[in-house]
């Protein structure tokens, strides 16, 4: 009675099996990893050419960036200069 038991137990709580098909996942982690290195090579390129695009951009301007900065900058403290007078006498 006692392996009977068992046998019946055994039955009841064992669930299907999990069975992959081997070749068909091995198909898709192969195309996985070629379409991501095609994808990488694909942002590599895509990145150069907009380096590219930026290069020939900034050679095009009149000015460079760094001396746009400068002018920018030099126009913020003539700015902040005068507003600092203008509130000093305006509170005398």
């Amino acid at each position: 009675m006692g392996s009977k038991r068992r046998t019946m137990m055994s039955n009841s709580t064992s669930r299907p099996a999990f069975e992959v098909n081997r070749s068909l996942m091995s198909s898709g982690v192969v195309l996985l990893c070629v379409g991501f290195f095609l994808w990488l090579i694909g942002a590599a390129l895509s990145a150069t050419a907009l380096g590219q695009a930026a290069m020939k951009w900034i050679d095009q301007m009149e000015e460079s960036p760094s001396e746009i900065a400068r002018r920018r900058a030099q126009q913020f403290k003539e700015a902040v200069s005068a507003g600092s007078k203008a509130w000093k006498d305006q509170s005398r």
